[in-house]
């Protein structure tokens, strides 16, 4: 996850890295990091005098990868909530496990809530912690808080359950929100929603893969086949294949893919299978948790650091 300055910044696409499997062509992939990542940046030191609290919304099936690792630095002084949002789709013991880690390693005065999407006594928990956080530091009334995050991470799901209505904009690509926009929480919380941020330069294929597979980074920044050829081999590490994938005895993740083009009929002219069509398919499947709760990363004291884990 990153802070993205400057016009482009490009990531290497070599076969092999994060699981994906060595020896079959990848293209070069370019991420997406326009100069509204740096107004954003821009936004946060010229708005941070105003707030009193940050609220960090992070993806709770890849925490390490979501999160600014430089937030503390941009916001000195104030706490920092970080929300594990979509914990919906996320293997709950290792999102319980991720709570804990964070709890325990985070600096004196910040937070860490667990946001499913829903409303309720979960949104309330959240508002109510950030009440809290937001007072310690400064007792007057109302809490302002600044929400960061990602791309496409889920930050206007959250203000809009916080806000009991549909304030924020919501999308399924990064950029849906513009620019910075005040709003109303009630019971004395207003949220400043700020566009994605992202951290400058290169990252590590692992990292930006989980990114893509996640629908943080856009389409364009990796070939859609080779994600879904890392989403098939983390699924086939962890055991969770469809059935329907699992007959014969092909478990090399571009057979497993030509497989599923073939199960889905992403079939081309002459019966030669669509694997564009059936990766796009894939890709999609995975991130609203059709193969099951599915966590990417485990708290780094983990046993199997960093390994993929589900939940079936």
């Amino acid at each position: 996850m990153a802070l993205l300055a400057g016009k482009m910044a490009w990531l290497s696409g070599a076969a092999g890295a994060g699981g994906t499997g060595g020896g079959r062509r990848a293209a070069a992939a370019s991420t997406w990091f326009p100069g509204e990542m740096a107004k954003t940046r821009r936004l946060i030191r010229e708005n941070l005098p105003l707030v009193g609290l940050v609220i960090e919304v992070a993806d709770a099936r890849a925490p390490r990868a979501m999160r600014h690792p430089g937030l503390k630095g941009l916001v000195p002084g104030r706490p920092v909530l970080t929300v594990l949002g979509k914990a919906d789709l996320a293997d709950p013991s290792v999102t319980r496990r991720w709570v804990e880690f964070l709890g325990r390693t985070s600096p004196s005065g910040d937070g860490v809530a667990v946001f499913s999407g829903g409303r309720g006594r979960e949104v309330r928990a959240i508002a109510g912690l950030a009440r809290e956080l937001g007072r310690a530091r400064s007792p007057r009334a109302p809490v302002r808080a600044m929400v960061v995050g990602l791309p496409n991470v889920g930050k206007s799901t959250l203000i809009n359950r916080l806000c009991g209505r549909a304030s924020a904009r919501t999308g399924d690509r990064p950029g849906v929100t513009r620019g910075k926009q005040w709003l109303r929480a009630g019971d004395g919380l207003e949220l400043l929603d700020l566009p994605g941020i992202l951290v400058p330069g290169r990252l590590p294929d692992p990292v930006a893969l989980r990114l893509a597979l996640l629908g943080i980074l856009p389409d364009h920044a990796f070939e859609v086949t080779r994600v879904a050829l890392f989403a098939l081999d983390l699924l086939a590490e962890a055991h969770r294949l469809p059935a329907e994938l699992c007959r014969g005895e092909e478990s090399a993740a571009f057979g497993l893919l030509e497989r599923f083009a073939e199960v889905r009929g992403h079939v081309r002219s002459g019966g030669r299978p669509d694997l564009e069509r059936a990766a796009a398919a894939l890709v999609r499947d995975f991130r609203e948790g059709r193969f099951g709760r599915f966590s990417l990363e485990r708290p780094p004291d983990d046993a199997g650091r960093g390994a993929p884990v589900h939940a079936g």
